[in-house]
């Protein structure tokens, strides 16, 4: 019997892929990053990107064998491409707090845009599952 407070794991695993649509909703956008930006500015924008990938998505993306369709075969192949992206842009990334708009003018910064716009294109096939129920 499960205690009424336990969320399943495959839930919580919903609800990570859900933060991760979200972090390529604001990765894909440099609007969305200066606005950011704008609305925190003590948090520096481009090191959050960069390390929030990490928080949300495990060194190597999940399988389907580790979650059958939480996240699709096309989802888990561009995860892998994403993580390319970011790793190139967490290497060129200036030290200390880095100026956005600086740091958008990378070419690394602007392959990290645009991967990130495509994996949030290859997610929103399906879109966001329930955070309540096992979907």
């Amino acid at each position: 019997m499960r205690d009424h407070g336990e969320v399943p794991q495959r839930v919580v695993e919903q609800r990570i892929r859900n933060r991760i649509i979200e972090y390529l909703e604001l990765a894909a956008s440099f609007e969305a990053q200066a606005a950011c930006q704008r609305a925190v500015p003590r948090v520096n924008v481009a090191i959050d990107v960069v390390n929030q990938w990490g928080d949300w998505v495990r060194t190597d993306p999940p399988t389907r064998a580790d979650l059958p369709d939480v996240f699709s075969d096309a989802e888990v192949e561009t995860m892998g491409a994403y993580a390319e992206a970011v790793n190139a842009a967490a290497v060129v990334l200036p030290g200390g707090f880095p100026d956005l708009a600086e740091v958008q003018r990378l070419k690394e910064w602007e392959s990290l845009r645009k991967t990130a716009g495509e994996a949030l294109r290859v997610f929103e096939v399906r879109g966001r599952l329930s955070e309540d129920r096992e979907a």
